[in-house]
């Protein structure tokens, strides 16, 4: 299936549901998932189209196996109700969106996740943060991100003032001084990076942080014989594209900007800050249990507990789909 294939099955999609999109980028939002799939829907790929993380899914899809699926536009959120089959997003947007029927089955993508200021604004160490606007999109990794970064320099959310800009100008409102550093995915980091020159900074460590990018199925499809089969199918068929963008990226990078809108030129200087382990991290766990006692608060509840995540999570169609 074609790239052109994917944006008309995301239109057909919206069609049938009648209801907005439930993600744009990676953010939450308080629209409900879209309408379950007939029983009869080809094999359902929900994945955010604007994010450079999902390029595996793109070529995948438009590869010689992109016929045995369909992607369209979403996330986590479509797997409550049926609406997808399978689901890529952050594991903030699985901890935040995540229903009981969800699992975790393995990450896809790391997002190496920079922070860009401005040396103008009086920021040379992290820990100059302290008092300077932020611009980033709310309840997102790329929060959490910020977050974490803040904390290693011995700061709060509170130290700092989040400036809510609409997503596509993100990296504009550093650049024109409505704010003094970004913390956000790629290519928005890179565009922020490009824009200021010789006046940015950039604080990355990914030890304290990086986004798991990673594919989700409910507990129906692992229970149906025939979509567990089209599953394993689908991460065959992600595992041969992973190849592909680890050691020759750059003749996939038309594709990956047809789909989600961002120039060839941002895809490539940005590339290197993703990494696609194609395994449950050892960490990952950790992460979730950390990042989950910043998550339950904004949703007025108590922090589900280590045992509770780990639950989520299923090893069984990695297994499947390494077997020969």
């Amino acid at each position: 299936m074609t790239c052109f294939g994917v944006r008309r099955l995301c239109l057909i999609a919206l069609c049938l549901a009648c209801l907005p999109l439930v993600l744009r980028g990676q953010a939450a939002n308080p629209n409900p998932p879209s309408a379950p799939l007939p029983a009869d829907a080809p094999f359902t790929v929900a994945v955010s189209t604007t994010t450079l993380e999902g390029g595996p899914v793109y070529v995948a899809d438009n590869g010689p196996q992109g016929a045995g699926f369909q992607v369209i536009n979403g996330g986590v959120r479509n797997l409550a109700n049926g609406g997808a089959h399978a689901a890529t997003n952050a594991e903030t947007q699985f901890l935040i969106a995540g229903a009981p029927n969800v699992r975790i089955l393995f990450t896809v993508a790391e997002g190496l996740y920079r922070i860009v200021a401005k040396r103008s604004a009086g920021i040379k160490t992290l820990a100059d943060l302290k008092g300077k606007r932020i611009t980033l999109p709310r309840d997102t990794s790329a929060h959490y991100s910020l977050v974490r970064m803040l904390a290693s320099a011995k700061l709060s959310e509170s130290d700092v003032t989040i400036v809510d800009v609409p997503r596509g100008q993100l990296a504009a409102a550093v650049i024109d001084g409505r704010a003094d550093a970004i913390s956000m995915w790629e290519p928005d980091a890179q565009n922020a990076l490009d824009g200021l020159g010789k006046d940015a900074i950039v604080f990355q460590d990914n030890k304290v942080y990086r986004e798991l990018f990673s594919l989700y199925t409910s507990t129906e499809v692992l229970g149906n014989a025939k979509r567990r089969g089209e599953l394993v199918s689908f991460v065959r068929a992600l595992f041969a594209s992973v190849d592909e963008m680890k050691t020759k990226p750059a003749p996939h990078f038309p594709l990956v900007s047809k789909v989600t809108g961002h120039p060839v030129a941002q895809i490539a200087a940005s590339w290197e800050h993703h990494a696609f382990p194609m395994v449950v991290p050892a960490d990952m766990l950790d992460v979730m249990v950390e990042e989950e006692k910043w998550v339950a608060p904004k949703q007025k509840r108590a922090p589900r507990t280590r045992e509770a995540l780990a639950a989520f999570f299923d090893p069984s169609i990695l297994k499947e789909a390494r077997a020969k």
